[in-house]
C-alpha cells in the first residue's frame, strides 16, 4: 500500500474539504488554538467549557462567606457551652472550595456523618463531627464528666439519638448564621460513621468545605460542613454584600422604630435638689423640713433613664399625681 498521496489525490482531498466548508487554516503542530466563541446554527453564541475545571470563587466572595461562618462559630460556641454546661469555644478556622472526591479522601476519621436536607436547597448538605467530641458530648448529656478514654468507631442508635441533642441545636445555629442570606429548614436524612457511605455527590462536584474547631476543658474535636457549590452559587451576591454599609442612611429607621417602640423606659420627676451636711442628715427626724433650691411654680425636671429630658409641671390626675410636659430639654 502506497503511504504517500499523489498530487491528484491531494487535490481531490482538498476539494472535498472545501465543499464541506471545513476550515483549512490549521494551527502549527504542538500549538493549541485559543478557545474562541463560535455561533451555532440557531444563532446562539457557543463557547468552549472545560467540564473538569472547578468553579472558582473570587477572594472577595470567599471573604464574604467567611464572615458569615465566623459569626456562626460564635453562635456554636454559646450553644455547645449551654448544652454541655462546659466552657467551650468553637471557631471557624477554614473555608475552602474543593471537589467532593478530594474532601472525602482527606476526611479525618473516625467521624460521625450526617446527611442533612436544608430546604429550599435541592442538594443535600454533609455535616461531620469527630467521634471524640460527639462521644464526650453524649457522656456529658447523660450526666458524666465528658472525659472519655476510649472512643468507639461506630455509634449505636441510642447514642446517635442522644448525640442529636447537640447536633440539632448546632444545625439551628448554622441556619441562624445564614438567615440574612437564605432562610433554611433542616432535616436529618441519614447518619452513619463509615465514610464510604458518604458518596452522595459526584466526585467531580465542587463543594464549599467549612471547618469548625471546638475546644474546651475536656472536649476537643471538630465539626465540618460541606455545601454543594450549586446551592451557594445563586447566593454569592448576597454573601458579598456588607450587612452594615449596604443600606442607605435612614433606611433602617422604620425597622428600628418597630423593634424599640415597645421597650420599657424608666422616667422620674425631680422636684428639686438640696445640699445639706452629713451631720444634718444624721439628725433628721420625722416632721423635719428640708428646703429645696427649686422655687414654687418652677418646672420640675423629668429624667429619662437617669438623664434629664423634659421639664414639666406637677399636678393631680384624679387621686394620683401626674406631670405635664412643658418643654423638651436641649441635649
Amino acid at each position: 500500500m502506497n503511504e504517500i498521496l499523489s498530487n491528484e489525490e491531494i487535490d481531490t482531498l482538498l476539494d472535498m474539504f472545501r465543499s464541506e466548508g471545513a476550515n483549512l487554516e490549521a494551527e502549527p503542530a504542538g500549538i493549541a488554538a485559543p478557545a474562541v466563541p463560535s455561533v451555532g446554527a440557531d444563532d446562539r453564541v457557543v463557547s468552549t467549557i472545560d467540564l473538569l475545571k472547578p468553579n472558582r470563587l473570587g477572594r472577595e466572595q470567599m471573604r464574604g462567606i467567611e464572615r458569615y461562618f465566623e459569626s456562626t462559630g460564635k453562635l456554636l460556641s454559646a450553644t455547645i457551652s449551654d448544652r454541655l454546661r462546659l466552657d467551650t469555644r468553637c471557631d471557624c478556622v477554614a473555608v475552602e472550595q474543593m471537589r467532593y472526591g478530594t474532601w472525602l479522601e482527606h476526611l479525618p476519621g473516625p467521624v460521625a456523618i450526617y446527611i442533612v436536607q436544608m430546604e429550599p436547597w435541592k442538594l443535600p448538605v454533609v455535616l461531620t463531627a469527630s467521634t471524640s467530641l460527639l462521644y464526650g458530648a453524649v457522656d456529658r448529656i447523660l450526666g458524666g464528666s465528658g472525659k472519655v478514654t476510649k472512643v468507639p468507631k461506630d455509634f449505636t442508635t441510642a447514642e446517635h439519638t442522644v448525640a442529636e441533642a447537640l447536633i440539632g441545636p448546632c444545625l439551628d445555629r448554622i441556619c441562624e448564621g445564614l438567615a440574612e442570606v437564605v432562610q433554611l429548614k433542616w432535616s436529618i436524612q441519614n447518619r452513619f460513621c463509615n465514610p464510604s457511605m458518604a458518596q452522595i455527590l459526584p466526585s467531580q462536584d465542587v463543594v464549599l468545605s467549612v471547618y469548625f474547631q471546638s475546644t474546651g476543658d475536656c472536649l476537643i474535636g471538630d465539626l465540618r460542613l460541606v455545601i454543594p457549590f450549586a446551592s451557594i452559587e445563586p447566593l454569592l451576591e448576597r454573601f458579598c454584600r456588607d450587612s452594615i454599609t449596604r443600606h442607605e442612611p435612614g433606611a433602617m429607621k422604620a425597622s428600628l422604630q418597630k423593634n424599640v417602640n415597645d421597650m420599657p423606659i424608666d422616667i422620674a420627676v425631680q422636684l428639686g435638689q438640696a445640699n445639706i451636711r452629713l451631720r444634718q442628715l444624721l439628725q433628721l427626724q420625722p416632721g423635719d423640713v428640708v428646703p429645696l433650691a427649686t422655687r414654687l411654680g418652677q418646672p420640675a425636671i423629668v429624667p429619662v433613664m437617669g438623664k434629664p429630658k423634659f421639664t414639666g409641671h406637677v399636678g393631680r390626675i384624679g387621686n394620683r399625681f401626674g406631670v405635664q410636659v412643658a418643654d423638651v430639654m436641649a441635649q
